[in-house]
């Protein structure tokens, strides 16, 4: 069943899409080759998908962690929900999931994998429980969305500076293609004079490295000045979408086990002398409390 399943969420016809030539036989050698996903051929939309696009998306987001964490689980359990993103800091052994019974209630700890296997000696027996995380990791995200919307405004700001200075920007772009352009017809005209000044030759070398290294200094410039522009506009629509993402995730109630994993890389846990417990997040990607600066008035 498992491996039916698995077959299912690795075979893109599922979602509609059909991939042809993924393997090369040959039957001479008797072998098999896999052909590299940019030289298959793929056919989207060839037929009605069974799975939308979305859980086919979640779907291989899980694989993948699941092969980089490579968690395991007893027979016929689940995989606990935090299996293999949750360290401890002393060590930096994983924290093990063991499930605890007290007056008839059933709970999920997480306990360092080190003192659980070799004592106390080695490690402190600090541990958490799922639902301490659970509320944790909902005050995190929750902080972390006033964050980006808080820094939206000073975002705005610098796309509000950029488009006042765009048109001095893309005048300072004209500017240099002429200045390069210039440049190119100065080192043209130095080589037809090398040719027939033979015994000179070292100095217009000389003339044209020199010419050759302001084009290349022109071409950076250029390159800067329309890389932010690009950049400023991509970050702009990540920070929307990144903003709308987390506010359809909280209002959901609960942060399902995909979710969690697409937000939170990892999770240290770390013990005070005091025996109380220091809880950190590594977020993933764009969920890391990063914001572009203004760099507009460094760049001419």
């Amino acid at each position: 069943m498992q491996t039916t399943v698995k077959r299912m969420l690795t075979n893109e016809l599922y979602h509609g899409t059909l991939v042809n030539q993924k393997t090369i036989s040959s039957k001479i050698y008797k072998t098999i080759t896999a052909v590299p996903e940019d030289e298959q051929y793929r056919h989207d939309n060839f037929c009605e998908p069974i799975i939308d696009e979305t859980t086919w998306k979640q779907a291989q987001f899980m694989l993948e962690q699941r092969s980089k964490i490579n968690p395991r689980s007893q027979c016929e359990r689940n995989i606990h929900r935090y299996a293999g993103m949750i360290k401890c800091a002393e060590c930096g052994a994983n924290l093990i999931a063991r499930r605890r019974k007290w007056k008839d209630k059933e709970y999920v700890e997480y306990t360092c994998n080190s003192n659980h296997r070799y004592g106390k000696e080695y490690c402190t027996p600090h541990s958490v429980r799922e639902e301490q995380l659970d509320s944790l990791v909902n005050i995190e995200i929750v902080s972390l969305l006033e964050f980006i919307q808080n820094e939206s405004a000073k975002y705005e700001k610098i796309v509000r500076n950029w488009l006042k200075k765009k048109s001095k920007y893309d005048k300072e772009i004209q500017r240099n293609n002429e200045k390069i352009k210039q440049c190119r017809d100065e080192i043209e005209q130095l080589i037809i004079e090398r040719i027939n000044d033979r015994e000179h030759a070292k100095i217009y070398n000389n003339m044209i490295e020199k010419r050759e290294a302001e084009i290349r200094s022109l071409e950076q410039k250029i390159a800067e000045l329309r890389n932010y522009d690009e950049v400023c506009k991509k970050r702009r629509v990540e920070m929307k979408n990144t903003s709308e993402l987390i506010e359809t995730i909280l209002a959901d109630g609960h942060i399902s086990n995909v979710n969690l994993r697409m937000l939170v890389r990892q999770i240290m846990v770390h013990q005070n002398e005091d025996k109380s417990i220091d809880i950190s997040f590594d977020m993933n990607g764009a969920f890391d409390y990063n914001i572009m600066e203004d760099v507009t008035d460094e760049i001419l």
